[in-house]
């Protein structure tokens, strides 16, 4: 991972193979930010997704093995049981042109990943609702 500082936005450039759930939990614990705004672009393999079934309370769960363009990428950086935990939702398109998308669980970057994290001034703290 390549990293750069912008103000106060924080730019990473994920390398093939690199996981990216993982990638920016690690990041965020170096760089000490306990919340922010995420963003990425990019291609991802090999990622599993969630869609939270409000009733069970637990999320439906599907890999997907194929590489994926990494068409819009959001959430935030939090803190949960004291450590940083990140909340983030995908739209990937895959190669017959069609999309797919949800909760990321996690996903291995194919080509590049491009990650901004805007920091927030404030701590935020995920509990259960």
């Amino acid at each position: 991972m390549k990293s750069v500082i912008q103000g106060e936005t924080h730019v990473l450039a994920l390398e093939i193979g690199e996981e990216l759930v993982e990638s920016i939990l690690s990041y965020a614990e170096k760089s000490k930010i306990s919340a922010a705004s995420i963003q990425a672009i990019g291609a991802i393999r090999n990622f599993e997704l969630g869609y939270y079934l409000l009733n069970e309370k637990q999320y439906l769960r599907k890999k997907v093995e194929e590489i994926a363009e990494l068409i819009s990428c959001s959430g935030n950086l939090a803190i949960k049981d004291d450590k940083p935990f990140v909340h983030i939702h995908v739209s990937a398109g895959l190669p017959d042109f069609s999309t797919i998308g949800g909760h990321l669980f996690s996903g291995i970057v194919a080509v590049t990943a491009e990650v901004i994290l805007t920091p927030m001034p404030n701590v935020m703290k995920r509990s259960f609702n």
